[in-house]
């Protein structure tokens, strides 16, 4: 914004307070344009936030869903392992094949982080920022023992990686029973806090 000095010398008290006068009103009317389009710009900044944010939240719930039933089928696979390789310890000549499966799908959060990075979350009010940060938290949460139920999965498959099934040793076999089992708890606990997000999904609606 600049204010250009008259043209025409000021000789006079009224041509100097018409001067005054016609800066004043192109003051307030820049200011006021600037405003506007500061405000349709947070407006527009805001709206595409909360788009953003509903989309990502829905297919959350969604790949949660999907998350959840996957957890069921892999509790039982896990258990069948840990049958097959304590028959393998009383019975060498057994060689049922092992699976070691997981699928898990984590949640998003590059709608949460747009939000936040572009100022858009100081335009919501405190309370639906707050269940914002709730969702998203707890989302987190899920998703890091997602990653420690799957690390489990994998360092107890890594006795029998690249040997033959009926030359794994007593010690290798308790191994990949004990990882096993650590699976199947932080599965437990999984299980658990996708059901807590089940009930913040639940409790804070559609925002």
């Amino acid at each position: 914004m600049e204010v250009h000095v008259p043209h025409e010398p000021i000789h006079t008290w009224r041509d100097f307070a018409l001067h005054l006068i016609v800066v004043t009103i192109g003051l307030v009317i820049a200011l006021s344009l600037e405003a506007l389009v500061e405000r349709i710009h947070q407006r527009h900044l805001l709206h595409t936030a909360e788009t953003n944010l509903r989309v990502e939240l829905q297919d959350n719930r969604d790949l949660l869903a999907g998350d959840e039933r996957q957890l069921d089928r892999s509790e039982v696979e896990l258990q069948q392992d840990i049958a097959t390789l304590i028959a393998r310890k009383s019975n060498p000549a057994l060689a049922e094949p092992l699976s070691f499966n997981w699928m898990w799908n984590g949640m998003e959060d590059s709608a949460w982080n747009t939000a936040r990075d572009s100022g858009a979350l100081a335009l919501m009010p405190y309370n639906t920022t707050q269940g914002w940060s709730v969702i998203y938290g707890q989302q987190g949460v899920v998703n890091d023992q997602a990653h420690a139920y799957i690390l489990d999965i994998y360092r107890a498959k890594a006795p029998t990686r690249g040997r033959p099934f009926d030359r794994l040793t007593p010690a290798q076999l308790d191994q990949s029973i004990a990882g096993l089992q650590q699976a199947l708890a932080d599965l437990d606990l999984l299980r658990d806090f996708c059901k807590s997000l089940d009930k913040i999904y639940q409790r804070t609606g559609t925002l």
